[in-house]
């Protein structure tokens, strides 16, 4: 097991042992029925599964499908846990603990382990598709990154045009390498990414992902046909998974409306729901909000940390926070109770 997986099974820090006093005490439990918060608590998954199988990104992984099911089932026993047809009117309710479920990028996984788990707890969640890794699959650039560290054949990439200081790839522990270079992507602008994952495979000696190695990643459009039926909502995510304030504004534009135009062409309702790709304060822009606005979009998520507040009037960004795997239970229960402070990241 990589002991970044260790770390998370075994946490410290002042919000783990403050939640840990708040449940040990019986204190979590009191604060469910006492009106310790209002407004719409957003949580965030990925991946379902065991990252450990996984030969790509692992830390795109949030639970276990028996973890993901005791975490669904005890967010409908202590919060109202909605459904994306809820949005408009718990974002104008006075009060009230709201949930609402999402999964991000479109991962066959969703469909094998988290859609059953959902159907078997009458829950609903909303799903954001990039629409062109379902019509062309293919290894996404934050996997393809994974994959070629993973296999790099040296152990050190030097400084010179992508990286100011070397970065060294640690034997069996690549999860600091890649989570740098991954960030060094999100800086790049259009014309340089293609470019920038070229010369990565070059310098670690790992060739280029194939198309076969996406055979099964991610869902198809059949299969979230299905879940549509079954009350699941779907949202945007873009056609390509680019960080959009990284584009032009007529390249934002295309990648935003087409995905909406093919969700809309497949599903046969327009999607009300956005989710900006990484979806960090600095990866999308007034500029980018006016496009989804211009596209029909109503509400839109980012990604970084917190909940929304009842005096919350910002529908295009909506807070969200992670389930990241493993994620202590003291800390789940806490943030149920006190997202004010354990909502944040």
């Amino acid at each position: 097991m990589e002991r970044q997986l260790i770390r998370r099974l075994f946490p410290s820090g002042k919000k783990h042992f403050l939640a840990s006093i708040l449940d040990y005490s019986g204190a979590n439990r009191l604060l469910r029925h006492w009106d310790s918060w209002s407004g719409l608590l957003v949580l965030n998954y990925h991946r379902i599964g065991d990252p450990l199988e996984c030969e790509f990104d692992r830390n795109l992984f949030s639970a276990s499908q028996e973890t993901l099911e005791k975490q669904v089932r005890t967010f409908q026993s202590s919060c109202d846990l909605i459904s994306a047809d809820d949005l408009e009117t718990v974002l104008k309710a006075p009060r009230g603990k709201h949930v609402l479920l999402t999964f991000d990028d479109g991962y066959r996984d969703n469909y094998d382990h988290a859609f059953p788990v959902l159907k078997a707890c009458g829950a609903s969640a909303l799903f954001f598709i990039a629409s062109g890794y379902v019509d062309n699959p293919r290894v996404a650039w934050w996997s393809e990154i994974a994959w070629m560290i993973r296999n790099a054949q040296v152990s050190i990439i030097p400084a010179g045009k992508w990286f100011d200081k070397p970065l060294p790839i640690a034997q069996g522990y690549p999860t600091q390498a890649i989570g740098q270079a991954v960030r060094k992507y999100w800086t790049l602008q259009d014309n340089e990414t293609e470019i920038y994952l070229s010369d990565l495979s070059q310098i670690t000696g790992a060739p280029r992902c194939t198309k076969s190695q996406a055979e099964n990643l991610w869902m198809s459009w059949e299969i979230i046909q299905e879940m549509h039926q079954a009350s699941m909502r779907f949202g945007g995510h873009t056609v390509n998974h680019p960080i959009l304030a990284q584009l032009s504004a007529a390249r934002q534009r295309e990648e935003i409306t087409g995905c909406r135009d093919r969700l809309t062409e497949k599903l046969g309702v327009a999607p009300l729901s956005f989710c900006y790709p990484v979806g960090q304060a600095h990866m999308f822009t007034s500029g980018t909000k006016q496009i989804l606005k211009e596209a029909g979009y109503r509400f839109a998520f980012s990604f970084y940390g917190n909940y929304c507040k009842v005096s919350h009037k910002d529908w295009l960004d909506i807070p969200r926070c992670a389930i990241e795997y493993a994620l202590p239970e003291v800390i789940l229960n806490s943030r149920l109770t006190i997202p004010q402070v354990f909502a944040k990241n």
